[in-house]
């Protein structure tokens, strides 16, 4: 979170717009990244998520379109931690400060626990398979919600995070790989409304089902971004030689495929494009990492996905060579 943010988020802001969604938060985040991420309880011990966004990340016309397609997808059967609303009957309020003003949501707390790649019970083909199953599910449903102008397109997105990469150069690249994208053809069957950080750190499993949350990053883009997220993010940070994270990204593929094609298809041309979609991802990651810590010291783990980024940015490579 940058710092500026951070100095106007206070005690008051959060038990005070808790109480309007009739919960009591815990005092220390689960989160801080992008937003600020609380537990929170009702009355009757239930668990929820309550999220603060400020108004330098997302609009409160963002937010709401996020809520509003939440509540879609979970009406619908998709495995989703669906929003609440409050007692004013919003899914979004707004709390006032001096610099800005942090937008208040409430979440179901997903079932289950993470998963870490360093965990067999769960790191495995079934996992695999149940995570393209549960992306083709939210990708067959998008396919018929109307469109909104509150979410942006992912090149909008691009390029903010693009303005905040250190040199001319890398900037440049970035570019180059935006260029070569946006050439791609677009239908109802390819793009559409997506997540766009499905991760590990974005869903729990129960008993092998998956349910997705925080969807903060929605945006219209190519459906097969969302499978291109999940191959980076199993490989970030890795110590596996080359050839060996290749042939866990072809298995891991072939296994998310299995469970997407189950609820929808994707011409064999796209999974030739994945390789720019790895890419893309570079730069979105790098221009995230660089707007945190703008101001601030960034921390020997950052600064070492910057290093091994840029280097990748520079050499025209993705993360793994499918």
């Amino acid at each position: 979170m940058e710092l500026f943010i951070e100095k106007v988020f206070t005690s008051e802001v959060l038990f005070d717009t808790a109480k309007r969604f009739q919960v009591v938060p815990e005092e220390k985040p689960l989160g801080d990244f992008e937003n600020f991420v609380f537990k929170a309880r009702r009355s009757n011990g239930e668990i929820r998520i309550l999220r603060f966004t400020h108004s330098s990340h997302r609009s409160i016309e963002e937010i709401e379109q996020e809520m509003s397609f939440l509540d879609y997808l979970g009406e619908n059967g998709a495995p989703v931690a669906k929003p609440h609303r409050s007692i004013n009957q919003e899914f979004v309020e707004p709390y006032q400060t001096e610099n800005g003003v942090f937008y208040a949501s409430l979440f179901d707390y997903a079932p289950g626990t993470r998963v870490t790649a360093e965990d067999p019970e769960f790191w495995n083909d079934e996992l695999f398979k149940e995570w393209g199953k549960t992306i083709g599910q939210l990708h067959k449903l998008t396919k018929n919600y109307p469109h909104t102008p509150h979410r942006l397109d992912w090149e909008k997105d691009e390029e903010m995070y693009i303005d905040y990469l250190p040199n001319h150069t890398l900037k440049a690249l970035a570019y180059e790989i935006v260029d070569s994208i946006k050439k791609l053809p677009k239908t109802n069957d390819t793009y559409g409304l997506i997540h766009s950080d499905v991760h590990l750190g974005n869903f729990h499993v129960q008993n092998g089902n998956i349910t997705i949350f925080d969807f903060d990053d929605l945006m219209y883009q190519y459906f097969i971004h969302d499978l291109a997220i999940v191959l980076y993010y199993s490989l970030l940070g890795s110590n596996m030689e080359e050839e060996e994270k290749t042939l866990f990204a072809r298995h891991q593929l072939s296994c998310l495929r299995e469970g997407y094609e189950s609820q929808h298809i994707l011409d064999e041309c796209w999974y030739e494009h994945l390789h720019l979609f790895l890419r893309l991802r570079d730069i979105s990651l790098c221009g995230v990492i660089y707007k945190k810590f703008e101001g601030k010291d960034m921390p020997d783990n950052y600064a070492q996905i910057i290093e091994s980024i840029e280097e990748r940015l520079r050499n025209r490579q993705p993360i793994v060579k499918l």
